[in-house]
């Protein structure tokens, strides 16, 4: 079922949230962060200036996008629109934000339950030694600006991470004013979330803003027309086993 939320209706959804692993806020767009929950998850972290959360893992596939601010995650310099993807049960981080903290979108097509820090007893005990553990970092090196984007004439897409063969992509598409385009879903994926980033475009009767979030199961497809500035729309696609929740992997006994 497709799904969508903007950052302005679900500010009221916004917690401060200080513990001895994060200091900063947390705003839920899609599902809950903090329930035991099926189906997908969207919410935004704003990272505390100089806050280091330390390196961890998760059992669900995941993908991060930095908004605003700088930091690092692991070795790897980020900002506005940098891209993290984390395999189940994949080591990552530290997660150091900068001066001016750090902003950025959690995305699962399956919920996690929350964090394993490796520093902690027991995280590195129970992670499962035959799982494929990877990560992958990327990043937008054509970003136009909004005056830019307001002044296309033409679509552009810039591929991020590029399409695998189990359906892992990410793309960053520019919408010129006024312009419709259709995203069909790579079969072989578990669906897509799309952000978007800058401008606005419509979807059925709704107008999204910066900064809001689609989710589109693989069997749909959607439609969006830019809006009158155009609409930079970031494309994150999840390889087909994300689609396959914990549960599911332990019953099968993977």
């Amino acid at each position: 079922m497709l799904k969508t939320q903007s950052l302005q209706q679900a500010r009221s959804a916004r917690r401060a949230l200080s513990k001895d692993t994060f200091e900063g806020f947390v705003t839920d767009l899609i599902g809950s962060h903090l329930e035991r929950q099926t189906g997908e998850q969207a919410f935004l972290v704003e990272q505390a200036a100089n806050w280091v959360t330390p390196p961890h893992y998760h059992l669900e596939h995941q993908f991060q996008i930095v908004i605003a601010g700088n930091g690092t995650i692991g070795r790897h310099q980020v900002g506005p629109l940098s891209v993290h993807y984390a395999a189940p049960e994949t080591g990552y981080g530290p997660v150091a934000a900068g001066e001016f903290g750090l902003t950025y979108l959690n995305l699962r097509v399956s919920a996690d339950s929350g964090a394993w820090y490796l520093h902690k007893p027991g995280s590195r005990e129970r992670m499962q030694r035959d799982l494929q553990h990877e990560q992958s970092h990327a990043a937008s090196q054509n970003r136009l600006s909004g005056e830019a984007l307001a002044g296309l004439s033409q679509t552009s897409i810039e591929s991020l991470i590029e399409p695998r063969a189990d359906g892992l992509a990410v793309f960053l598409i520019n919408l010129a004013p006024g312009q419709d385009h259709q995203f069909d879903c790579q079969p072989g994926s578990a669906g897509r979330f799309y952000v978007i980033t800058q401008g606005e475009a419509a979807i059925s009767a709704s107008t999204l803003q910066s900064l809001a979030v689609v989710y589109c199961p693989a069997s749909d497809q959607i439609s969006l027309q830019a809006g009158a500035a155009g609409a930079e729309v970031l494309v994150l696609q999840f390889p087909l086993q994300a689609g396959t929740t914990l549960m599911q992997r332990v019953a099968h006994g993977a």
